[in-house]
């Protein structure tokens, strides 16, 4: 039993919208007369707004023990009473210290979303204990809108092992070092979307992340607002793990007319975004 029910939290994490792994769970929770066994079957009964109302008010009490340590359940994406993402607030080193116990926490076990919210003002060396929390577990990273990447990139860099399948690191500030840095990390064979949108990578970065193995099963990367050039679009055409690409993200303007020609006629990028580019190639 032990064996099966970490493969069904494994399923939900990934999915965290999978009835099927949640009525299995269920069978678990029953053992443990855990109240939440039987959620399931409440929220499929709730099925007009006053008796979801009067559901919401039957668990705000239990809402606070079922909360990982250092969140608020109002900051918790919720499923059947568990916690199945969060966002985490920063502005300073005490806010980050709580990423290692929060993910540590038994009630944290199904949280695979996990939204990080930086402020601008944090100083960088503030964020340097975010690599001590485990991050294996997570399933989807959102760190934008800030200029901290590159350390959050250094706590990629020092986990032991990375499940992710999105990653999104927009207006963050990386550059082409830090990039670099993220093709160092541990294997990330589930990669499925990669968001670096409106940073500093250049040619180089861009190059790096076309020797990437774990860019093989990426579906879509974007990459717009960041000073690829020729080169950086050349990198991308000739690169051999890009052939599960279905959305590339980028501006026509910025590989400049060489590097559009660069991808129009790419040997390795699926024909749909050859397609595209060579219509982008083709005189206005």
């Amino acid at each position: 039993m032990p064996g099966a029910l970490a493969t069904i939290e494994d399923r939900l994490l990934a999915a965290p919208d999978d009835t099927a792994a949640w009525e299995a769970h269920a069978a678990s929770l029953r053992a443990q007369e855990d109240p939440r066994a039987y959620l399931l079957t409440h929220e499929r009964r709730a099925d007009t707004p006053t008796r979801q109302a009067l559901l919401a008010e039957l668990l705000a009490p239990y809402r606070a023990s079922w909360t990982p340590a250092g969140l608020h359940p109002d900051a918790c994406e919720w499923r059947h009473g568990f916690v199945v993402g969060a966002t985490l607030r920063i502005a300073g080193r005490g806010d980050a210290r709580r990423l290692a116990p929060l993910l540590a926490d038994p009630r944290a076990r199904f949280l695979g979303r996990l939204r990080l919210v930086i402020d601008p003002a944090a100083p960088a060396r503030s964020l340097v204990s975010l690599a001590a929390a485990q991050l294996g577990r997570l399933r989807v990273l959102r760190a934008s809108y800030h200029a901290r990447g590159h350390r959050i990139v250094r706590a990629l860099e020092r986990q032991p092992a990375l499940n992710l399948r999105t990653l999104d690191l927009r207006h963050s500030g990386l550059h082409d070092d830090s990039v670099r840095a993220l093709t160092g990390c541990a294997p990330l064979h589930e990669l499925r979307c990669l968001y670096l949108q409106h940073n500093r990578i250049g040619a180089g970065g861009v190059a790096a992340l076309a020797r990437w193995p774990a860019l093989a099963g990426v579906t879509l990367l974007d990459l717009r607002d960041n000073p690829i050039g020729a080169a950086g679009a050349a990198a991308l055409a000739e690169s051999p793990y890009l052939g599960a690409l279905t959305t590339l993200h980028l501006h026509a303007d910025q590989p400049g007319p060489d590097g559009v020609r660069a991808l129009a006629s790419s040997t390795t990028l699926p024909r749909d975004l050859v397609r595209f580019w060579r219509a982008q190639e083709a005189p206005r």
